[in-house]
């Protein structure tokens, strides 16, 4: 590995910052889109460490993946939400990552 090049998971990234980042999307390449790979927590690590660019690579599918599981657990009424949801994070990054055409 070259010097300056670090390799890890989101879990251990937590607290780092680099100059720029690499990320594979967590839904990239999956059949299945568990609790696990929906927590938005992990998202937002992979896509907050960098300091001047970050280079999103996914497999195609992913929108078709989300839409394809529930959004959400179930939910109880007066009970504030804690964290974001997983589901509605996943769209909203993949939406603000999607081509937009030149005018």
């Amino acid at each position: 590995m070259p010097d300056g090049v670090a390799v890890d998971t989101a879990n251990r990234l937590q607290g780092r910052e680099y100059d720029i980042t690499i990320v594979w999307h967590p839904l990239s390449g999956r059949r299945d889109a568990t609790a696990f790979h929906l927590e938005s927590g992990r998202l937002c690590v992979l896509t907050s460490r960098h300091r001047h660019a970050c280079i999103v690579v996914a497999r195609a599918g992913i929108t078709d993946l989300l839409d394809s599981h529930p959004s959400s657990p179930k939910v109880q009424l007066n009970v504030p939400i804690k964290f974001p949801d997983g589901w509605a994070a996943n769209h909203t990054v993949l939406a603000h990552l999607e081509p937009t055409p030149f005018s």
